[in-house]
């Protein structure tokens, strides 16, 4: 009897795991959480549901910058498909404010699906919203009209009439048309917003959106940006040449100037370097000489804006069994440093971390520990929730283990920048200028990692050059980040 019912209890467990598995979108919900689990969502965002009006919005982030934007439309769901995977896709987050497209897939799946079915539907899925998030401002985007479903304009207009009527009576609520919009002066569709199959909209479409949606998104809070970069200087050596430091140090000052850094770490920079940095007197540093704490040897110093931000506290820790002084590591061919600092930007008061390293370029073992003890130093400095970022030349790529310990809590920027990335792939190039992509094989090496208190808005990597010359062996990683 027993085996009898452990053999019923497997087989309803794995109909429950098949069941679930068989229901429509599930990859799409597990691609959902599989971004999530790579950089959280913060909880000041507004939340974006429904069907492939939202899925193919996917630069929805670029037309609302002053927001942030979660967009969890997916594929082409119904009222009904949002409705069950609503743990997945509205109470997995902590949003300020919720805004649904749906409605349109259910008149589309049957001619017997009536508008009336589809407003308690609606009804349903805003009930269920008001039982967990009741004080959460919700914002319905009516039904727009496209070319190739005019059939369903009779009742898309009484889908609309009463689901407008009905938020009309609710609380912390708003219906923003945009189906009227999407009309000629004569009520005909505007074909020319519309892509090939005439039913997912262009560009010229989302700009009609954009411009209906906006006055109905809850104002921002005042955002904190950063310009934030890091840059492997390459350490001053005659035998460069043409390349040694002294014919690139203008060009290296020109260009952190040129582009307004913010706060930036370098790596392999030499005392007399960092003299001739100091020579811009915007910025102050914090960091020492790797080799024996003052100013000997490599520095992964902090450079920041001394008129924008202070420092509250700040330190350094060698990357090897005794942290508290100059020693080599493990596997490491040399001595390597971390220099972290806590900053409050002097307008807002607000507090963020930065770390900035260079991890061993031979020792596996090294640039494996050395991931763990960031990480772990970060814990024991930096309060919960705070805003951390990680610079460097890890001399890793993210195939490697090193890459993957710091990415299961941090995110790497390129992969989270809210617009496309700029520039190359590869951050090194070896003072190659010509063909120098079929050169370097080191490919990316040099990142900026954040914790899910940052957004990501944009990133680059900076290929400036004067008289067909780099002003170093590797590219500054740039990037414009937000709290």
């Amino acid at each position: 009897m027993k085996k009898i019912f452990v053999t019923i209890f497997c087989f309803c467990c794995l109909f429950t795991c098949y069941a679930q598995q068989s229901y429509p979108y599930y990859n799409d919900i597990q691609a959902f959480k599989q971004q999530d689990a790579i950089h959280p969502p913060g909880n000041d965002a507004i939340l974006f549901i429904g069907s492939s009006s939202f899925t193919y919005w996917q630069d929805v982030a670029a037309y609302f910058p002053e927001h942030d934007i979660i967009n969890r439309g997916f594929g082409g769901s119904n009222l009904l498909d949002v409705i069950h995977y609503a743990d997945d896709v509205i109470f997995a987050y902590h949003p300020k404010q919720i805004v649904i497209y749906c409605g349109e897939n259910d008149l589309a799946s049957s001619d017997t699906v009536t508008a009336r079915m589809v407003v308690q539907r609606f009804q349903q899925l805003f009930t269920l919203i008001r039982s967990k998030m009741p004080e959460i401002p919700v914002v319905f985007v009516s039904l727009k009209p496209s070319p190739s479903r005019s059939r369903l304009m009779p009742r898309m207009q009484e889908v609309n009439k009463d689901i407008k009527k009905f938020l009309h009576r609710q609380r912390h609520t708003d219906f923003v048309d945009v189906y009227h919009k999407m009309l000629q002066k004569d009520g005909t569709i505007k074909a020319d917003l519309f892509k090939s199959d005439q039913l997912h909209m262009n560009a010229a479409g989302y700009d009609i959106w954009q411009k209906a949606l906006a006055p109905a998104l809850m104002a921002p809070q005042k955002k904190t940006m950063l310009q934030v970069a890091t840059y492997n200087l390459r350490l001053n050596v005659a035998f460069d040449s043409a390349n040694a430091w002294p014919h690139r140090k203008e060009m290296v000052k020109d260009l952190i100037q040129y582009h307004e850094f913010d706060i930036f770490g370098v790596q392999e920079a030499l005392s007399g370097q960092m003299k001739d940095l100091e020579e811009m007197q915007q910025y102050a540093h914090v960091g020492v000489g790797r080799n024996d704490g003052k100013d000997g040897g490599e520095y992964s110093a902090i450079f920041y804006n001394k008129h924008k931000y202070q420092v509250i506290q700040s330190g350094n820790f060698w990357l090897s069994p005794t942290p508290e002084k100059p020693s080599k590591g493990w596997d490491a061919a040399y001595i390597r440093i971390c220099t972290w600092a806590c900053f409050q930007v002097k307008e807002s008061g607000k507090q963020f971390f930065m770390f900035n390293t260079h991890f061993d370029n031979e020792g596996v073992l090294a640039r494996e520990n050395a991931a763990r003890m960031i990480l772990e130093k970060i814990d024991a400095v930096a309060p919960k929730d705070t805003p951390v970022i990680i610079t460097g030349d890890f001399n890793s790529d993210p195939s490697t283990s090193a890459y993957a310990t710091i990415t299961k809590r941090f995110a790497d920027a390129k992969l989270v920048a809210a617009t496309k990335p700029y520039g190359p792939d590869s951050t090194f190039n070896d003072f190659k200028y010509h063909n120098w992509t079929k050169v370097v094989k080191e490919g990316r090496i040099d990142f900026v990692f954040v914790n899910p208190s940052i957004r990501v808005r944009k990133y680059a990597v900076l290929t400036d050059s004067r008289d067909l010359r780099f002003p170093s062996d590797h590219f500054p990683v740039a990037c414009k980040l937000e709290f």
